[in-house]
């Protein structure tokens, strides 16, 4: 599918201004967002609130701790993401409450955002969780998308095939988007977690910026308790992932405009085994 913005220009996303309103970095320091992904399950999940730094929290919608742990990420001054679930190519027992799937008709997938995104309070924007079927659905894509521009919301894709059309949807309904970079614990052990974090590092320092999505599990919290003390020595920041995305959007418009619809392209090494 080969787009052409007419609106590129007036899309309120550049590289001086984000669409909070809040000047954009310009310095070179290397940036990088983590995302906690699955929150609100588990009485458990309230340690990531221990986490120093700015991590985002994607919190599920109408989960047991939904609604206080967004309000307690809010109140510490977190970024807080809703993490809709979204129909997946197996395993769609795992979606829980609340999913977005193909056999929904306009008028059902749209008032299902609604709902998911009322349900969660504080909401800056959506990633998926799960979704490796939905997010290759441009006509239903372009549906969600459409109810996030009018709430001013941000889509970031997980990435969880690398058949992912949510970016290219997004800029067609103007809405501020990017992609994950680097899953960091599909696997818990700490040799594959020091591996996935020197991969986000990796390519911060090569393009200034890069996402990792996580979750709230105790090895991971542990893991990221430990590393995050180093970012300062490393000169790296850490920022919620919305500081990210006007340059993020910036790069996906130049490359929709350079090579169509069909180019897909992650920064760095990419993972897809966790469909989360």
């Amino acid at each position: 599918m080969n787009v052409l913005f007419s609106v590129t220009t007036a899309i309120v996303f550049s590289l001086s201004v984000n669409f909070f309103g809040q000047a954009a970095p310009t310095q070179n320091t290397p940036q990088i967002a983590i995302i906690i992904d699955d929150i609100g399950y588990r009485k458990s999940d309230f340690s990531v609130l221990d986490l120093p730094g700015q991590f985002t929290f994607a919190i599920v919608p109408y989960a047991p701790y939904t609604k206080e742990i967004a309000t307690l990420a809010h109140e510490s001054q977190r970024e807080v993401m809703a993490h809709l679930p979204m129909e997946a190519l197996t395993n769609n027992n795992l979606l829980g409450k609340g999913a977005l799937r193909v056999s929904m008709n306009e008028e059902q997938t749209r008032q299902q955002v609604r709902n998911a995104l009322t349900d969660i309070p504080y909401v800056s924007g959506i990633n998926n969780h799960m979704g490796s079927h939905f997010t290759t659905q441009p006509k239903h894509l372009g549906w969600l998308m459409d109810e996030l521009a009018q709430k001013d919301l941000f889509f970031l894709d997980s990435k969880t095939t690398p058949d992912s059309m949510a970016e290219q949807v997004a800029l067609q309904h103007g809405v501020p988007t990017g992609h994950r970079h680097v899953f960091l614990d599909n696997q818990l052990d700490e040799v594959y977690l020091n591996k996935q974090f020197n991969q986000l590092i990796k390519i911060a320092e090569r393009y200034n910026h890069a996402i990792a999505i996580a979750h709230p599990h105790p090895q991971s919290i542990a893991f990221l308790q430990n590393k995050i003390a180093q970012l300062q020595s490393m000169g790296i920041n850490l920022v919620p992932v919305s500081d990210l995305l006007p340059e993020m959007t910036r790069i996906a418009q130049e490359k929709q405009l350079k090579y169509g619809g069909g180019h897909q392209q992650l920064l760095g090494s990419a993972e897809y085994a966790s469909d989360d």
